[in-house]
């Protein structure tokens, strides 16, 4: 189970589609709920938890990360808990340091890097609150990170405005030294066709560099092309990419409200109708309510070839851009429908070249275990 702990609704960033903002003063989590979020989380699932911190901008709160892991490996090492932690953090980039990466590779706090590409890409969206684009302070930061966890996720989100530098961004972010691209579309902006158009030819381009990565034998992940490989491949009958609303993540608020996921928390104050609960007396019936809403036959969709593989499931993402949980978008259907034949045909074209590379991503369950310990040995011996 993951837990996400919204330590503050404060940023350091204006980004475009962000409600969080440097001119807006958030609200912070305390020590006294966070003590009371992790007896929770110990009292309601299994000894395996992670801890996600998130914002806003996290990194503001860099003394609740401490004091929150420090609390955690406590209870860790006693033995009638039995339990297991793991830490994650998704940040902007603007306060990492070597102090907080020292700390960070000491505690096992894996890090998520929001970073939309190269500065044309990132540059149009995150700003500083004066209107500067804030890619020159973190570029100077990735190094660094890079060299600390050179594991970590780089996070990329695409509007209509930087989807022209789609492939690029990413090609830079892989020249750059990255490993894990997730890309996400930012499906609440004012999509039009000319945008989809140009979406379509940018996942063209990427089809080409990933064919032309694999065959270099380069180590790379890159969402959404390896999440519709797998379904491809695999089928999606397990549900493992369904959004499973509120049993797989909930999110806790600065004032120990649950919801069911990150983007039902926004402010913190506005959106109580999602809470499902709260870190003192635990979930209410609203959890159960919302979760069988989400699983809902959704209109449009049961007889569509691509139902098992389309994120339609994602409830917060229906939400976020229909009001309903259970509704899907049409920019949805048309993204995917756009994406998924691109991404078969790329991986029927590379399943008949028997690419190594690609028959060890796709059918090797084991392959990300083997591929790091082989890193490891590889590092070692240098």
């Amino acid at each position: 189970m993951h837990v996400t702990l919204h330590l503050t609704t404060s940023c350091n960033l204006n980004c475009s589609y962000c409600y969080s903002a440097p001119s807006k003063k958030g609200i912070e989590m305390t020590r006294e709920i966070i003590d009371k979020s992790i007896e929770f989380s110990c009292r309601e699932f299994n000894s395996n938890i992670g801890i996600i911190f998130f914002g806003g901008e996290p990194l503001l709160r860099k003394d609740l990360i401490r004091y929150t892991i420090g609390r955690c490996k406590s209870l860790e090492q006693q033995e009638e808990h039995k339990l297991n932690f793991h830490f994650k953090v998704t940040t902007n980039g603007m306060l990492l340091d070597s102090d907080f990466l020292k700390f960070s590779k000491e505690s096992g706090l894996n890090i998520g890097l929001s970073i939309d590409g190269d500065s044309r890409a990132h540059d149009l969206n995150r700003k500083l609150g004066n209107g500067e684009g804030s890619f020159q302070f973190i570029d100077k930061n990735i190094d660094t990170l890079l060299e600390y966890q050179p594991y970590v996720n780089a996070l990329m989100v695409v509007s209509p405005g930087n989807v022209k530098y789609y492939a690029r961004s990413v090609e830079y972010l892989i020249n750059r030294g990255f490993r894990y691209i997730i890309a996400s579309l930012n499906y609440a902006g004012n999509w039009n066709n000319e945008h989809l158009k140009e979406l379509e030819e940018q996942y063209n381009k990427m089809s080409r560099l990933y064919k032309k990565w694999t065959l270099e034998q380069k180590k790379f992940y890159f969402s959404p092309f390896e999440m519709k490989l797998a379904t491809h491949i695999r089928g999606n009958d397990d549900n493992c990419y369904s959004c499973q609303l509120s049993r797989r993540q909930i999110s806790i608020a600065p004032d120990g409200k649950i919801y069911p996921c990150v983007q039902f928390v926004k402010d913190g104050i506005s959106n109580a109708d999602f809470s499902i609960g709260d870190i003192w007396k635990g979930f209410d019936e609203k959890r159960e309510l919302l979760f069988n809403k989400s699983v809902e036959a959704k209109d449009g969709c049961k007889d569509c070839a691509l139902n098992k593989r389309c994120y339609n499931t994602c409830s917060c993402l229906n939400w976020q851009t229909t009001g309903q949980i259970n509704q899907v978008s049409p920019l949805l259907c048309e993204t995917e429908r756009i994406l998924i034949p691109i991404v078969d045909r790329l991986g029927e074209e590379m399943y008949n070249l028997k690419l190594p590379m690609f028959i060890q991503k796709q059918y090797n369950l084991a392959y990300p275990l083997l591929s790091m310990l082989e890193d490891e040995i590889t590092s070692n011996k240098n």
